[in-house]
């Protein structure tokens, strides 16, 4: 299996949906080319949400799924009518998956998506990246080394509302002291496999590092199920914001707002719903953003650069819960200490 390299590893401008649409359509109108073959890791409420959205779309074909449960396997081939394998060694053998998309616990992204990447496969990966910043920092260096494309997961920068945010602020006179805040709650886990820093956050960091640019240093304290953050940025802006794992209804919203008083919002309501145009849901326009990428050889809007950012910042969050609340520095950060790894009880 040889797939062609990437020929740039920063995606182009913050019109990089619409050039990846044209350069897909241009590709796959080329006969000699099939859909783009995708493996599926990961059967969960997510995984199954990948399933639904990559059947949906005709510019690839969905080969098979793994996951090592059993069940899950049954129900994906009764419901989906896919191919299912019982590991992810038996997908990543199969020489027609070119790409694969990981969607598994947290704990397992970066051992994944290194193999993957090390097999040769493009790799969309669920966010976030990996655990901890060396493993995102090593995930970011493979896909460079092996010019392959690294997609995470952050489904948030999607979103049309958060597009036209982007674009919009994009066109405006820089302000010298932006200020962000971010609301988002979830149903979230109760088996252990994550928090809410890591379950939440990773959307509203993303979208926060592509407005603002690299976080510099980040605080947090964590309350009850949910946890309460700031990060500062390079160029002196400054996010506030709230993540809680609770029952229904859910809050997705960020704010933007500069000295001048004037702020601009973003309703995100759910990337994970796939009522209706599931083309131009932000799941949908993350998986054909992936798809342009691998076959035009270029990097996404959600790269691995950016995962690494948030990687970062995540670590720094929970060394700060676990220490009292204090600013910790994004230089410094390298591995959360083990008193950070479970800084938010379980509910």
């Amino acid at each position: 299996m040889q797939r062609p390299e990437t020929r740039n590893l920063k995606p182009e401008g913050l019109d990089i949906l619409h050039s990846g649409f044209c350069s897909l359509n241009s590709e796959l109108s080329n006969p000699s080319l099939l859909p783009l073959g995708i493996g599926l890791v990961g059967l969960g409420r997510w995984g199954s949400n990948y399933a639904r959205t990559l059947l949906t779309l005709p510019e690839c074909r969905l080969i098979a799924a793994a996951d090592t449960n059993p069940a899950a396997r049954t129900r994906a081939g009764l419901e989906l009518g896919i191919a299912v394998r019982a590991s992810f060694e038996e997908l990543l053998a199969d020489t027609s998956v070119t790409a694969l998309c990981i969607a598994t616990p947290d704990r397992t992204h970066f051992r994944l998506a290194s193999e993957a990447l090390a097999a040769g496969r493009d790799v969309l990966v669920e966010k976030p990246m990996a655990l901890e910043p060396d493993e995102a920092e090593t995930l970011a260096g493979q896909a460079e080394a092996g010019r392959r494309v690294l997609a995470v997961g952050h489904t948030a920068v999607y979103d049309p509302g958060f597009m036209a945010l982007m674009n919009g602020l994009a066109a405006e006179p820089l302000r010298p002291r932006r200020q962000a805040s971010a609301v988002r709650t979830s149903r979230g886990y109760t088996d252990g496999r994550s928090n809410p820093i890591y379950d939440l956050c990773p959307h509203d960091l993303a979208m926060a590092v592509l407005l603002f640019g690299s976080p510099v240093a980040a605080r947090a304290s964590c309350v009850r199920t949910g946890v309460e953050y700031e990060v500062r940025f390079a160029g002196d802006a400054l996010l506030h914001g709230q993540a809680e794992w609770r029952e229904p209804p859910h809050t997705r919203r960020f704010e933007v707002a500069g000295p001048g008083g004037q702020t601009e919002l973003s309703d995100l309501t759910g990337s994970g719903n796939l009522a209706g145009d599931v083309r131009n849901s932000p799941l949908g326009r993350q998986c054909l953003d992936f798809i342009a990428c691998c076959c035009s050889r270029r990097q996404p809007l959600s790269n691995g650069q950016l995962g690494l950012e948030v990687t970062r910042c995540l670590a720094a969050m929970a060394t700060s819960c676990a220490d009292s609340s204090e600013w910790v520095p994004l230089t410094g950060v390298v591995r959360r200490p083990p008193s950070a790894r479970n800084c938010v009880p379980v509910a």
